[in-house]
């Protein structure tokens, strides 16, 4: 016999609606709908990105990781696990992805991380976060940098599916994905189209909010439908009038925000790397950011009687955190002539006048080495520091359009017989290397100088720089210095001029050759028929290698194939040319600015395609942007397995929603169902606030329970409640109206035990009774089959 209330029974009367449980909002269609919104914002909020990578190789890997982290928290919430078991799923799967995408070399049976791939994933880590501080926007996809992102998007991902379907909380969704949108377009450089990043990302947000129609609509006051056979009133029609308005908002706001008060003003606080030259900015940075720069317009304006390589400064420290820099640029006016670097041997003078047309904020100024003498409006403003043979303005001052200046130049040119004898001094802050650079270098270079059989500084360096021209050409892979990219470097035997440059002044010094980085621009593209004027462009920037020879000064060796063949190539019977590779028509062998014995077949090909097309960094971005590129950087070109865990995401909740193990919410369900779901939901509760059904009581003696303490109108809740679980319990059908009752009844329950609460307490009683929840379910499967297999041994 059951327990009756103590209260008289409520009127048969309807049940006013009320807000249904905050916990597992949706069901249905509804719930589908919820789903692709949630998907839709996530996406949508990883586009920025863009913006900050060049091309689109971390595409693949930054939406595998949303659409896996929110695959694993859909399908473990739907198969009945709380908060705690989502957390722990979605680290696991984090563990995996990142181990099979970044680290698949260090795995045990393919799949298993192991103590190797703690310790690559914290130097990757580490490497990644060294990156952020020193690379200005757009970079590369470098692996550190990919890993970073994955990681705060798999996070963010989480987070805004816990908001949307665990506490029924859309906005606080839409905030946290806001987080992921915005970062990316605060660290990048600006742009003019900013709507058509806002647009895609608002449409998203407003159908996430209008997916919630069903629910919110309920709490606007006059406009709140009324439950009228289980069919919702003015809810129909509201719902599509929100769309319209949510589309007239967005588009309105697109068009109309240029009219807002401080729209395109300077920021408060720049967040964003300037990306320039400066004194305190590496310029091997510049280099990256010039390359892969949208305008293709012509930076500097070059009227001379030969190419030159116009050089901004160099680098002469491998540092600890293994990035060529220099101890910084001291200048002092300059009195007269430039005076000299170091002793030098037999020169070719160059003159040359250059015009500024673009170089926004620069203060080095590009110039052949060694300058000699300077003439102009600007000549009374430059300095020079002697320890790098680099000139700059003075303080305050810098490069504006229209800026000229003329200057005489010495360029090393010492005989053949003169390199033949000509030897290197013992410098150990030249030859100076960390300890932590991959013995592969070391051995590469050893290897090259021994099968060349190049006894002679000069002789090793034109084997290096030879080696290293025989390999590919490309502005894909991932760009830094760092062991592991150089290893890789070596590895692929592909990259762009940081790479070579970089790679081959390791390689010389690791040989006790004086060896430093140059970075400028190289000659540029001749304009006019004589020859004798160029165009030098963002496309042009260049990094190369300097090797100090005793009394004949800094000379330059051409370590890269670039692809445009705008290169100067020393050779052993020239070391001085005068053409370019691509003046000289690409050939190979004993043509001028190429060397004999290098295979030249790859950059034969490279130059025949730069004839038909020259290239562009708009060509790079796309080439970069081809799926599958080879050395890419990305993790798609390490391991296959990562796209496998997406697909296997995917599946994992396209098996939740069509109803595994009976935990889902298909269209249609069942009213009998939908009331002891309601049940369920109050029980989550029950256990979150210490209060879980004991064995021995009746659905009507816990929910009495429970109400008691929360005064008359959870009493009257229970007690709708109870008496629609109890027609469930043993009834084969109920109506729609039943199961309509017991949710509202559900829903106003669950208001009254958490209506003293805080916001935060709310969320930590419906965490706790999740996890509880989800524990007392598995306890009692597990004890149902234990029972099970009891009766059926004693019926045996």
């Amino acid at each position: 016999m059951s327990t009756t209330l103590s209260r008289p029974e409520a009127p048969a009367a309807a049940p006013a609606p009320t807000p249904p449980p905050p916990a597992d909002v949706g069901t249905g269609r509804r719930e589908d709908a919820l789903m692709l919104a949630t998907v839709a914002v996530m996406v949508t909020a990883c586009l920025p990105l863009a913006r900050v990578f060049v091309g689109l190789g971390f595409l693949r890997p930054v939406l595998g990781a949303t659409l896996l982290a929110l695959g694993l928290s859909w399908g473990t919430r739907r198969l009945g696990g709380g908060p705690l078991a989502s957390l722990f799923v979605t680290i696991a799967g984090w563990i995996a992805f990142v181990s099979a995408a970044f680290f698949a070399d260090t795995l045990a049976a393919v799949v298993l991380p192991t103590p190797a791939t703690m310790d690559a994933a914290v130097t990757l880590w580490a490497r990644g976060i060294e990156l952020v501080q020193l690379r200005p926007a757009p970079v590369f996809a470098e692996a550190a940098l990919v890993f970073i992102a994955v990681t705060g998007v798999w996070a963010v991902a989480y987070a805004v599916e816990g908001f949307v379907f665990r506490m029924a909380a859309p906005i606080r969704a839409i905030l946290m994905a806001l987080i992921l949108w915005v970062v990316p377009l605060a660290v990048a450089p600006p742009t003019g189209r900013a709507w058509a990043w806002a647009v895609p990302f608002l449409a998203a947000c407003a159908l996430l909010l209008l997916s919630f129609a069903g629910y919110d609509l309920r709490r606007w006051g006059a406009w709140s439908p009324t439950y009228l056979g289980g069919r919702h009133g003015p809810e129909r029609s509201l719902i599509p009038s929100g769309g319209l308005l949510a589309v007239v908002a967005i588009v309105a706001g697109a068009l109309l925000a240029v009219v807002i008060p401080g729209f395109g003003a300077a920021p408060w606080y720049e967040v964003r790397g300037t990306g320039g030259t400066t004194l305190t900015t590496n310029p091997i940075v510049d280099i990256r950011s010039r390359l892969v720069a949208q305008d293709t317009g012509p930076v500097l304006r070059v009227t001379t009687n030969r190419p030159v390589y116009l050089r901004t400064t160099a680098l002469d420290v491998y540092s600890e955190s293994e990035e060529w820099t220099n101890r910084g640029i001291r200048g002092a006016p300059i009195r007269g002539t430039f005076p000299l670097e170091v002793p030098l041997g037999p020169i070719e003078r160059v003159q040359l006048d250059v015009e500024v047309r673009n170089l926004p904020g620069a203060v080095l100024v590009p110039a052949p080495y060694q300058a000699l003498n300077v003439d102009g409006p600007l000549a009374d403003r430059f300095q020079y520091d002697t320890s790098n043979s680099t000139i700059t303005l003075d303080a305050g001052a810098t490069l504006e359009p229209g800026d000229t200046y003329a200057l005489e130049a010495a360029i090393p040119a010492p005989t053949p017989e003169q390199l033949a004898d000509a030897a290197v001094a013992p410098s150990p802050r030249l030859t100076a290397l960390p300890p932590n650079v991959p013995e592969q270098v070391r051995q590469l270079a050893a290897d090259v100088v021994e099968a060349a059989d190049a006894r002679t500084p000069f002789d090793q360096a034109l084997a290096v720089q030879d080696e290293l021209r025989s390999w590919e050409y490309s502005v894909e892979p991932p760009q830094g210095h760092g062991g592991q990219a150089m290893q890789s470097f070596i590895t692929n035997r592909i990259g762009y001029c940081e790479q070579y440059a970089g790679t081959m002044a390791v390689m010389l010094r690791s040989l006790g050759i004086p060896a430093r980085v140059a970075v400028g621009y190289t000659p540029g593209q001749p304009v006019d028929s004589d020859g004798t004027l160029y165009s030098i462009t963002n496309a042009h920037a260049h990094a190369w290698v300097e090797v100090l020879f005793t009394d004949l000064g800094w000379v330059a060796f051409e370590p890269t194939p670039r692809s445009d063949g705008n290169v100067l190539v020393p050779s052993a019977a020239n070391i001085a040319p005068a053409r370019t590779v691509a003046q000289a028509g690409g050939e190979t062998g004993e043509a001028e600015g190429q060397q004999p014995g290098v295979d030249g077949r790859a950059e034969d090909q490279l130059l025949r395609q730069n004839q038909q097309q020259a290239q562009t960094p708009e060509d790079d971005a796309e080439d970069a942007a081809a799926p599958g590129a080879a050395g890419d950087g990305t993790p798609g070109t390490r391991s296959p397995l990562w796209w496998a865990l997406a697909a296997l995401a995917a599946a994992a909740g396209v098996a939740a929603a069509v109803g595994l193990r009976g935990h889902t919410e298909l269209p249609g369900r069942p009213p009998l169902q939908r009331v002891l779901h309601a049940r369920t939901e109050v029980e989550h509760l029950a256990r979150g606030v210490g209060m879980p059904p004991a064995p021995w009581e009746t659905d009507r003696e816990f929910l009495t329970r429970v109400a008691h303490r929360h005064g008359a109108a959870a009493l009257d809740a229970a007690d709708v409640l109870a008496r629609q679980v109890g027609r469930a319990r043993y009834a084969t059908m109920l109506d729609e109206q039943a199961a309509t009752a017991a949710e509202s009844a559900a829903g106003r329950l669950q208001v009254e035990m958490l209506r003293e609460r805080s916001r935060p307490g709310r969320a930590w009683v419906r965490l706790r009774g999740r996890s509880a929840g989800g524990a007392a379910g598995v306890r009692s499967r597990a004890a149902q089959r234990w029972s099970s297999s009891r009766r059926r041994a004693a019926s045996r």
